[in-house]
């Protein structure tokens, strides 16, 4: 049988190895996550050390690696390199990881960007540019994920309040500063293959209230006209190639402005979270999005990305009230023949936090159907339903 080396104890990346016929060896930095019983081998090794994981990979004679986690992009495809297996380019992946290198590749290549975008690693260097920037500015861990340490900020004083947190919180210890773009975001999810590449599905994205910016869930189709879709692939499209993102799924974020200008704010080399790969593109698409990742990893071509219809799919965030958990509700009851998942993340006896990023989100719900207004109305009625009959203690 052959090993998929999978980085992130991610249960959908898991479930589908395995049924694609594949052992799973997986490797995480966090050794107490119930994912892991899934793995036919689990080891605990950091992500920043490649060299142990590049050891732990030759050991296990694995066939392919998988990274089904952001905090994963640099070390699968280290080892994947190393490895002579199929995977991101090395090189590219540290471009990638780098959100103020991408706005530079960006502006040498001609690709609508920010007006502005600077880069800091202390307060010196603020002060340094403190004449140069022009407000609202949104900040951002130049290397980081999961909307933590994200705010629109609109004065000095303010910026240089938030900066240390926001370097802090960085995985290269630096933060960008860059112009807050009004407008309405989406994600889009793509592939690439054989130097190809592949838009799977363009999404309206529900965010939280200013000055947090957090996912609260994800709608399909986006409601847009067709030629301001086609617009964002070839924006896109363009991005990925001036990257030199060579093969496998990216996640890219993206505001459109006013005037149908496209901000790219983010970019993923890896599948997209919060739902996206596991129910959103498989149930509007017909795509098997994790099998594909999966099957490219291993050296299998088998791989299709034509879409086999579209349908509606809405999904929202479990964003709920603060509190410590003392019952909760059977979910069973909440599911028709519309609402197709319930994930709910914690436990009777588990804290509830005041949401601001994905880090305190409780879970999602996915809904699916023809009516993309009714859908929209279900998840949010389906949330509340939720957050009412937790009771907190």
């Amino acid at each position: 049988m052959k090993k998929v080396l999978i980085f992130g104890a991610v249960k959908h990346a898991i479930e589908k190895a395995k049924e694609l016929g594949y052992e799973t060896i997986v490797v995480d930095q966090v050794s107490t996550l119930p994912t892991i019983k899934l793995a036919d081998k689990f080891k605990c090794i950091p992500f920043e050390d490649f060299e142990a994981n590049l050891e732990y990979a030759k050991q296990e004679k694995i066939d392919g690696v998988v990274n089904a986690t952001e905090f994963a992009v640099l070390v699968s495809s280290y080892v994947a390199e190393k490895l002579n297996l199929p995977g991101l380019n090395f090189e590219t992946a540290k471009i990638v990881k780098n959100k103020y290198e991408i706005r530079k590749k960006m502006l040498e290549n001609g690709i609508t960007n920010v007006p502005q975008f600077f880069e800091v690693e202390n307060i010196e260097q603020l002060n340094d540019i403190k004449g140069k920037i022009k407000f609202p500015v949104i900040i951002k861990p130049a290397s980081g994920l999961g909307s933590l340490h994200v705010y629109r900020i609109d004065d000095f004083e303010t910026l240089s309040e938030k900066i240390i947190e926001v370097i802090d919180g960085s995985f290269n210890k630096k933060a960008l500063i860059e112009t807050f773009i009004t407008g309405q975001e989406y994600g889009v999810e793509s592939f690439v293959y054989n130097g190809k590449v592949f838009v799977l599905g363009i999404m309206k994205k529900n965010m939280t209230p200013l000055p947090y910016r957090s996912e609260l869930g994800h709608i399909i189709p986006s409601e847009l006209p067709e030629e301001i879709e086609n617009k964002i692939k070839n924006v896109v499209t363009n991005l990925i190639m001036t990257l030199k993102i060579n093969a496998g799924a990216v996640n890219m974020d993206l505001i459109l402005s006013e005037d149908n200008e496209v901000f790219i704010i983010d970019v993923g080399a890896r599948m997209g979270g919060n739902a996206i790969t596991s129910h959103i593109i498989p149930l509007s698409k017909g795509i098997d999005h994790v099998g594909n990742v999966i099957k490219y990893s291993m050296g299998d071509n088998n791989i299709e990305l034509e879409p086999k219809f579209n349908k509606c799919v809405v999904t929202r965030i479990l964003d709920l009230d603060e509190g410590t958990i003392k019952k909760l509700p059977d979910f069973s009851k909440y599911y028709d023949n519309e609402v197709v998942e319930i994930y709910f993340e914690k436990a009777v006896g588990d804290k509830i936090e005041k949401y601001i990023s994905d880090a305190q989100r409780c879970g999602f719900l996915v809904v699916q159907g023809e009516d993309i207004e009714k859908i929209k109305k279900k998840a949010v009625e389906i949330r509340n339903r939720i957050n009412e009959e937790i009771v907190r203690c």
